[in-house]
């Protein structure tokens, strides 16, 4: 059973927090905190978005501490030639998650 839209937006606001999270899925700052407490419920587009921006979290996760993860998607990254947050909402999460793979290899290299 995968987790709600409530679990899904609570995770991600503890991680990126709102200013970050709605960029992310340009809505109102508010908006997902509305969806975290079950004030709200996203629509379906929102769902699918939700849900696409959990992968990346999990893969932000194991990558970075919080605070990295939003001074990274804030940043310019080489391996994107673009800021990752820009290229998330462009793009959805793909290109920046093939960013965050090159980032821990050439941590690890």
């Amino acid at each position: 059973m995968s987790d709600g839209p409530e679990v899904i937006a609570q995770r991600l606001l503890t991680l990126l927090g709102d200013d970050v999270v709605a960029a992310l899925l340009d809505v109102s700052t508010g908006e997902p905190g509305r969806w975290a407490i079950g004030q709200e419920v996203p629509n379906e587009e929102y769902l699918v978005k939700l849900a696409d921006l959990d992968t990346l979290a999990g893969h932000l996760r194991t990558a970075f501490t919080p605070a990295q993860a939003r001074l990274w998607l804030e940043g310019h990254d080489a391996h994107l030639n673009d800021r990752p947050i820009d290229v998330y909402r462009r793009e959805g999460s793909a290109a920046v998650i093939e960013a965050i793979r090159a980032h821990e290899q050439g941590a690890f290299a």
